[in-house]
């Protein structure tokens, strides 16, 4: 894929922190199980991930919960390119374990408030943990429910949200409005995300839709940078779009399959805030399949 300019690398990557915080919003999956798969069949870099996550719920009161979960993943990230110019051993195994704690209210006039805040450490583990492999995420949710008697339903969702395992840290807004206009359609627009859904029948739906995905982790020991310098943090955005499929097993369990082209691919090796090394990444094809539990 051709480099981008820098502006156009920016507005993409705040494209995906907002991506990754309309996922973030769901806040209340009780658990998934989940397999992604990148190959390197016709591209220069090959990505797999396996994530378990468990959220369990404890009531406050009628009309609060507090959820602690965690959510544990294994990522393999390989780079290939013609010419070697660091040790790509040290940066091809990465783990994550994030302590998810979630609050949700209830409030007047059918709005739900929720808040998470997920510690996370994010390293290779070539030793034991330190302080650079910790990092945090945060966000807070206004939602807005509604169906009318004709059993079409519409959602409103605002909020604010926080990542150091971005490329630019900071305080990011997001909104959305999601509306079933029809027993067989439904949509989601806004800033930044959309979709078209097609609900086949009560069980099978198909989604045509926007997805990101990557991560931002510590290289203990580091690694050299031929003719750039050390670094210590790698991080790996991508963003891809296609096809989910989603199969409703019970009211609470759906299992779901996402096949996708990938429309921007970003690989940086960093030395704490500094830019080391970001080499081009090819447009490859995207898989994910999955469980999950919902509330």
């Amino acid at each position: 894929m051709s480099k981008l300019p820098d502006f156009m690398r920016k507005a993409v990557g705040f494209l995906l922190i907002f991506i990754i915080f309309q996922g973030q919003a769901q806040l209340l999956d009780l658990g998934k199980i989940e397999y992604l798969y990148v190959p390197s069949s016709s591209g220069n870099f090959e990505y797999h991930r396996q994530t378990v996550e468990i959220n369990a719920p404890v009531k406050l009161n009628e009309n609060a919960y507090f959820f602690v979960g965690f959510d544990y993943s294994r990522m393999l990230f390989r780079f290939r390119e013609e010419v070697d110019s660091y040790e790509k051993n040290q940066t091809e195994n990465f783990k994550s374990l994030d302590l998810n704690l979630t609050y949700t209210t209830e409030m007047k006039n059918d709005w739900r408030f929720g808040i998470q805040v997920t510690p996370s450490f994010n390293s290779n583990l070539a030793g034991s943990l330190v302080g650079e492999d910790f990092l945090v995420n945060a966000v807070m949710v206004f939602v807005k429910s509604k169906k009318t008697s004709d059993g079409k339903k519409s959602r409103l969702m605002m909020g604010l949200g926080y990542s150091t395992t971005s490329r630019f840290p900071g305080p990011f807004p997001f909104v959305n409005y999601h509306r079933k206009f029809h027993p067989k359609w439904s949509y989601t627009l806004g800033a930044p995300y959309s979709n078209i859904q097609f609900h086949a029948s009560e069980k099978h739906r198909l989604k045509l839709h926007a997805e990101g995905e990557g991560f931002n982790a510590h290289i203990q020991q580091g690694v050299f940078v031929e003719n750039e310098g050390p670094a210590n943090r790698i991080r790996v955005l991508i963003v891809n779009l296609g096809f989910r499929y989603e199969y409703k097993i019970t009211n609470y369990i759906e299992s779901y399959f996402i096949i996708s082209r990938t429309v921007q691919s970003d690989l940086q090796l960093r030395d704490n805030t500094e830019l080391v090394f970001r080499p081009p990444l090819d447009s490859e094809m995207f898989y994910r399949i999955g469980i999950r539990f919902k509330t």
